[in-house]
């Protein structure tokens, strides 16, 4: 069975903000008014880095200020399931993630729930049809170690404009009362 057009259009924008060519195209994809924001609601409550609601120049800001830390990653799609009713998708993900000065690389599995415009609602996007929304489910273990080896190749610290994975330290990940 062939898929829907509108099918087929979702799944080419979340394909595209899974697999971006460059910095340009996943701004492209984004509506005007589009947020970025990270899950999980317990995590958010012990990581001030995370809790920011981002619009378009705050999310290019956060891809910007992480991207010094970073060698090159590679990443995995596992999976994307599209929901045309509520104009939704989830993208199940890696992120291979290898600090600069490193050799450890770790594999950031997450989740991303990206929300769409509907057609005409906004210019450009495939169709009329762009993100307005994109809720990043992060794997808070792999961040933190991530961010840990950041901070040790740089002297123990990073720029205060990280924000996302990065700025989770292993060493308080886990002080709660439920560990």
């Amino acid at each position: 069975m062939e898929p829907s057009p509108l099918y087929s259009k979702l799944l080419s924008l979340s394909k595209s903000h899974a697999v971006p060519y460059d910095l340009n195209e996943i701004l492209s994809i984004r509506a005007p008014d589009a947020i970025h924001a990270w899950g999980h609601n317990y995590l958010l409550s012990r990581s001030p880095g995370l809790r920011d609601r981002m619009d378009n120049a705050a999310f290019k800001a956060h891809i910007l200020s992480t991207s010094p830390y970073l060698d090159g990653q590679g990443l995995e799609i596992h999976d994307i399931i599209i929901d045309t009713v509520a104009r939704k998708s989830a993208i199940h993900m890696s992120y291979f993630l290898t600090p600069k000065g490193s050799k450890e690389t770790v594999e950031n599995n997450l989740l991303w729930v990206i929300k769409f415009t509907t057609e005409g609602e906004v210019e450009g996007g495939v169709d009329g049809i762009l993100i307005k929304e994109s809720v990043e489910f992060i794997d808070p273990t792999a961040s933190a170690r991530v961010g840990t080896v950041c901070r040790e190749l740089h002297g123990g610290k990073m720029n205060d404009d990280v924000r996302g994975g990065l700025t989770l330290k292993q060493d308080s990940l886990f002080d709660s009362p439920f560990w």
